[in-house]
C-alpha cells in the first residue's frame, strides 16, 4: 500500500483500538478499511467482539473475518486480539480475554496521545476491561459506541441488545463516552450500484468489500419480517424498503471513523446519561453529573466521500 499523502499535525494524532463484530454483517469491514487508511489514526490493535447467539462462536468468527480483511489489504502488521466469547451476566463478574487485557494495557501505557476505542458492536470487551481495572477511566480514554436506539423512539438495536449489561455498565461508568445511536448511524445509506462503481474496482480489498456485502445483502433480504413482532404493523410496501431495500445498505459502523475525521458537531449534544431499558427505551438517569456526548445526526456524504477518495488513492481502480 502507498504511504499516506500528507502529514497530520502531531497534536491531532490519536491512538485507536477497533472493537468489532466483523462477521455479524457486511459494514464493519468498510469501517476497518477506512480506519486503516486514515493518517491521523495509529491503529494499535483490533479486537474481535461477540454478537449474541445468531451463530455459534461469534467472537471467533469475527476474529477470522478481521484477519481476512487485513489479508486483502496486505496489512497483516496490525495486531488482532480475541475478545470475550459471551455477553456479561452482571456488572461485577468478568472474563479475562486477551482483548480486554489489551485495552487495559494500552490505556495505562505512558503516551501523550488520547486513546479512542471504536466500539462497532456490543461493548462487552470495553466493559470487561473497565471491570478488570477501573483506573483506565482516569486516563485519556474515549469510547465511541455505535449503538442504542434513538432518543425519540423505542427500539433495542442490535448492538445494545447483544450485551445490554455491558452497555449500561459503560453508560454508568466514568469513561468518556460518545454515543452514535441508530437514529444517526442509519443515515449512512449507500446504494449497491455506487459501491460497484466506487469500491469494487479498488484492488483485492475493494472487490472483497463489495462481493461480501452482496452475499450478506441476499441473506438479510431473505429474512421474513412477518416473523418479527416489531414489523407486524407494516404494510407489504413498507417491508420492501425497510432497513434492506434490496439495492441499498447502511454502512452503519463508519460514523465511528467519520466523527474523528470531521467534527460532525451540528447535531451533537452533551446530555445527562440515561440507562437503557430492556425494550430499548431510555430510563433512569445515571446521576446528576454523568454526561455523555450523543450524535443525533451525522453527515453521511462527507464520511463516504472521504472513504471513497482514500480507497481510490491507496488501491487505484482497475477494471476488467
Amino acid at each position: 500500500m502507498k504511504k499516506f499523502k500528507f502529514k497530520v499535525p502531531d497534536n491531532k494524532k490519536i491512538r485507536v483500538i477497533i472493537d468489532t463484530d466483523a462477521y455479524a454483517e457486511g459494514d464493519d469491514q468498510y469501517a476497518i478499511v477506512h480506519a486503516l487508511l486514515t493518517p491521523k489514526f495509529d491503529v494499535v490493535g483490533i479486537i474481535a467482539e461477540q454478537f449474541g447467539d445468531r451463530y455459534e462462536n461469534t467472537m471467533e468468527k469475527s476474529y477470522e473475518e478481521i484477519h481476512r480483511v487485513l489479508h486483502k489489504m496486505e496489512r497483516m502488521d496490525i495486531p488482532v486480539y480475541r475478545g470475550e466469547t459471551k455477553p456479561l451476566t452482571n456488572g461485577k463478574n468478568h472474563g479475562e480475554s486477551e482483548g480486554a487485557r489489551f485495552i487495559v494495557e494500552e490505556a495505562l501505557r505512558d503516551d501523550e496521545r488520547p486513546l479512542f476505542v471504536l466500539n462497532m458492536g456490543a461493548v462487552t470487551n470495553l466493559a470487561t476491561a473497565y471491570l478488570i481495572n477501573k483506573e483506565i477511566a482516569k486516563k485519556d480514554i474515549i469510547a465511541i459506541w455505535i449503538g442504542g436506539g434513538g432518543y425519540d423512539e423505542v427500539m433495542l438495536d442490535f448492538n445494545a441488545g447483544n450485551d445490554l449489561v455491558a452497555a449500561n455498565l459503560l453508560i454508568g461508568s466514568d469513561i468518556e463516552l460518545w454515543q452514535i445511536p441508530s437514529s444517526a448511524y442509519f443515515q449512512m445509506e449507500v446504494s449497491l450500484h455506487e459501491l460497484y462503481d466506487r469500491v469494487m474496482p479498488c484492488g483485492n480489498i475493494g472487490r472483497y468489500l463489495y462481493e461480501n456485502l452482496l452475499e450478506v445483502n441476499e441473506k438479510e433480504c431473505a429474512i421474513n419480517l412477518d416473523d418479527i413482532p416489531v414489523f407486524s404493523g407494516m404494510s407489504i410496501g413498507e417491508k420492501t424498503v425497510f432497513i434492506r431495500s434490496g439495492e441499498g445498505w447502511s454502512l452503519g459502523d463508519s460514523p465511528a471513523i467519520g466523527v474523528l475525521i470531521t467534527p460532525q458537531i451540528k447535531h451533537k449534544e452533551k446530555r445527562r446519561a440515561q440507562y437503557i431499558n430492556d425494550n430499548g427505551s431510555y430510563g433512569d438517569y445515571v446521576s446528576e453529573d454523568r454526561y455523555i456526548h450523543v450524535y443525533h445526526s451525522i453527515n453521511s456524504r462527507v464520511i463516504l466521500e472521504d472513504f471513497f477518495a482514500k480507497l481510490k488513492i491507496y488501491y487505484p481502480p482497475a477494471r476488467e
